[in-house]
């Protein structure tokens, strides 16, 4: 499978406030490091299926040592990276899980459905859903992070360590959007380091999905998301979540595939 190098190795922290054709060229191309985009959706309505999600039926936790203390509403496909059978569950679960979470929102759009809408509008080559081995992935997933006990360490996400499918030929980035629906407001800042991982970082990442904050260098770029913010930045790239103080914290999020600006964007969670 040909899986293109990153542009560049690093990013500046740089922060658009848009998310237009240009900006989202820039931040594949890493000439800037993040898209932040307030007030992107309706609070109140974040707001209402925020605290659905904090007892969703289908509310369970990442499987790793340093990402299981974060709650997942439906089964992301990080979790079900090389077992067949777990990703035979993943697909089939697929499109009934995407509807799970559009009832949280109804009669309203969702914010994942948002910015899927908008990739397909903004970006050269448009956008779809992405597909591994011919079926369609999730796309979506919320993340719950409880007051104090709730973080990410800093890591790193890209699904060519968890698929060999070959639709994901040519993939040369991945980016992550994140549409938040509740904040704290202290804490759960996101910290971006800009740059890629070593390949000892990545050795440890595999393993634990984190590296400990001591053992890295502070990070040139932190933004703090209020309730309907927009983040957009690389998932590639070294990115942690500070423990939330005050509040949960919860969001929606969907990974985004670049090929290139010719061939469309793949959207998955």
């Amino acid at each position: 499978m040909l899986v293109k190098p990153a542009r560049r190795e690093t990013a500046p922290p740089v922060v658009a406030s848009e998310l237009t054709t240009d900006t989202l060229l820039a931040l594949a191309a890493r000439e800037i490091g993040a898209i932040h985009v307030k007030g992107y959706y309706p609070v109140a309505i974040a707001e209402r299926a925020a605290e659905a999600a904090i007892e969703h039926p289908k509310l369970g936790y990442y499987n790793k040592k340093y990402t299981s203390s974060v709650g997942r509403i439906c089964t992301p496909h990080i979790d079900s990276e090389w077992n067949q059978e777990a990703g035979r569950k993943y697909h089939a679960e697929a499109v009934e899980n995407i509807q799970d979470l559009r009832n949280l929102f109804e009669p309203h759009l969702t914010p994942a459905d948002k910015i899927r809408l908008q990739l397909q509008e903004y970006w050269p080559g448009g956008a779809n859903i992405q597909r591994l081995y011919g079926h369609a992935c999730f796309v979506g997933a919320i993340r719950v992070f409880k007051p104090s006990s709730s973080r990410f360490y800093p890591h790193n996400d890209t699904i060519i360590e968890e698929s060999d499918a070959p639709e994901l030929e040519g993939i040369e980035e991945q980016l992550v959007a994140n549409m938040y629906l509740r904040t704290p407001q202290q804490g759960g800042d996101l910290q971006l380091w800009l740059r890629d991982p070593s390949p000892e970082e990545l050795v440890l990442i595999r393993d634990v999905e984190g590296l400990l904050p001591e053992k890295v260098e502070t990070p040139p770029l932190v933004l703090h998301p209020d309730a309907g913010d927009l983040i957009i930045f690389s998932s590639r790239m070294l990115h942690a979540v500070t423990p939330s103080e005050d509040s949960y914290r919860i969001g929606m999020a969907a990974f985004i595939g670049c090929y290139g600006s010719d061939r469309p964007l793949t959207y998955w969670s």
